[in-house]
């Protein structure tokens, strides 16, 4: 049941809110993450969020001299004790003019099933709500808009 949702960002109010990064992860990727912010947003019916969920909205940094356009990435969040909750790869449709620092306009989320047990919302709620989570992404690949492609390790 580890997987990632993600959506475009919409406007929400966040019930707890903490920006955590983990230990730095090693990359010679020139795009890398500034910040995460992660946070539990209830459910609010005007806003179309129809489940409590927990959000993860990333920021990047581009130390190129080109415009990336798009990122392939890991993302890994632990909890407190710092067993993985989330640990998969994505890829993200982002802008990013180069020496410039850019908030994603598209964030993960795993939402509430009552009806499951023990899934990502579950296990992520309690760090995530006391601030205690470590979040980590790693650029693995960036696409730029002359079209060269980068691969990093």
């Amino acid at each position: 049941m580890k997987r990632l949702t993600c959506f475009d960002a919409i406007g929400v109010e966040a019930g707890a809110n903490a920006s955590q990064t983990g230990p730095l992860a090693t990359s010679n990727s020139p795009i890398t993450l500034s910040n995460i912010a992660l946070r539990t947003q209830g459910k609010d019916l005007e806003r179309r969020v129809y489940s409590p969920r927990v959000e993860a909205v990333p920021t990047f940094k581009n130390h190129s001299k080109k415009t990336v356009v798009a990122i392939e990435h890991t993302l890994v969040i632990a909890d407190a004790f710092g067993e993985k909750v989330v640990d998969g790869r994505s890829k993200l449709d982002i802008k990013i003019p180069p020496g410039k620092t850019v908030r994603s306009e598209t964030f993960y989320f795993w939402e509430d099933n009552q009806f499951i047990n023990d899934e990502p919302y579950d296990r992520l709620y309690g760090p995530v709500g006391t601030g205690v989570a470590k979040a980590t992404i790693v650029v693995t690949k960036a696409v730029f808009s002359d079209g060269s492609v980068e691969t990093y390790k």
